[in-house]
């Protein structure tokens, strides 16, 4: 009797020590893949930042300012944005590396524009959108060049407009032959994801000059 007594206690410690490792491998396991997803999203965040800034390097001319959706009387704010568009007609940026620095410099007549630039992700849920932050070096900000930015933040001087208030962050999307950026504030969910709360919107075609 005495020695099942003993294997039933051996047996249980066998079992607890097996839990306990068990445990433990589940939470290495556990703590592997979580590594795992924060690495691969680090890198599509990443890729994500190298391709934007890839596609973006070389000339772009103006082409058009616009009014995104918003609450402000779309009449007005579209007859400011034709009016200034017309101020914009000549201007040519170029971004451009040098020496492993992102370098941008731009031109409207007499206006020139230069400093540094660097691609950000700004992640809303489970997705991450490009911005694009320039360092002036030189000339007006660009969010005064391309927007007449107040300094408050105000594109074009447009107030009561969702998402125009608050505009501080430029958000960039770029093709091969169209770049746009974006002048915003929030970012708000709707049934199709996280879209832009109105906004001003430059876009340019690329230069073959």
């Amino acid at each position: 009797m005495k020695t099942w007594i003993i294997f039933g206690i051996c047996a249980l410690m066998l079992v607890g020590c097996t839990s306990v490792e068990y445990q433990k491998m589940q939470a290495e396991r556990d703590q592997l893949l979580k590594n795992y997803e924060d690495l691969r999203e680090e890198h599509n965040e990443l890729k994500l930042k190298t391709d934007v800034t890839d596609t973006l390097l070389g000339k772009w001319k103006f082409l058009n300012l616009e009014i995104k959706e918003s609450s402000v009387s779309q009449e007005v704010a579209e007859t400011k944005a034709a009016l200034y568009a017309l101020d914009l007609k000549n201007l040519t940026l170029e971004f451009f590396e040098e020496k492993g620095i992102y370098n941008y410099r731009g031109k409207n007549g007499n206006t020139e524009v230069s400093g540094q630039f660097t691609v950000i992700t700004v992640r809303y849920g489970d997705e991450p959108f490009p911005f694009i932050r320039f360092i002036r070096r030189a000339g007006p900000e660009i969010s005064q060049l391309l927007f007449a930015a107040s300094s408050d933040g105000k594109p074009l001087g447009l107030s009561s407009a969702q998402g125009l208030d608050t505009a501080k962050e430029i958000s960039i999307s770029v093709r091969e032959d169209r770049l746009y950026l974006t002048m915003h504030g929030e970012m708000q969910l709707s049934p199709n994801g996280w879209v832009q709360s109105g906004g001003v919107r430059c876009y340019f075609e690329r230069s073959a000059e």
